[in-house]
């Protein structure tokens, strides 16, 4: 079972309006002595119309976060972001680690990561299942 994460996903644009990069932004990480490893993103995470996801695993955890486009004006952005992963294959992850050593403290970390990009989960456990 995967730990859901709080956090915010910010888009940067060019001159031209095109995706520069995308961030997510994530809250409540725990400290971890590594870096994420196997980072996956699905266009749609449960299905058709369902929100984009990231995930991870980090220290021995597996780590989700959500994107739902459904409460947001500019929906278009979702197949935008996904244009972007497919084409670049790289997420950039800011987090803030939180230290159980010391009260309300916290560390900022930044990861860019190679991610692997799926349409959907039905997609992805085919194509992992075609690999073994």
């Amino acid at each position: 079972m995967a730990i859901v994460l709080d956090g915010t996903l910010a888009i940067q644009r060019d001159e031209h309006q095109r995706i520069s990069n995308v961030v997510w932004f994530l809250y409540g990480l725990p400290q971890a002595s590594s870096a994420p490893e196997d980072v996956v993103f699905l266009g749609e995470s449960f299905g058709q119309g369902s929100p984009q996801m990231i995930s991870f695993d980090l220290d021995g955890e597996e780590y989700v976060v959500y994107a739902d486009w459904e409460a947001v004006p500019d929906r278009e952005n979702a197949a935008e972001v996904c244009t972007f992963y497919q084409t670049y294959g790289y997420v950039l992850i800011s987090a803030l680690q939180e230290d159980d050593t010391v009260a309300a403290n916290s560390s900022r970390v930044e990861w860019l990561l190679p991610v692997q990009y799926y349409s959907d989960y039905v997609t992805m456990v085919k194509e992992l299942a075609r690999a073994v």
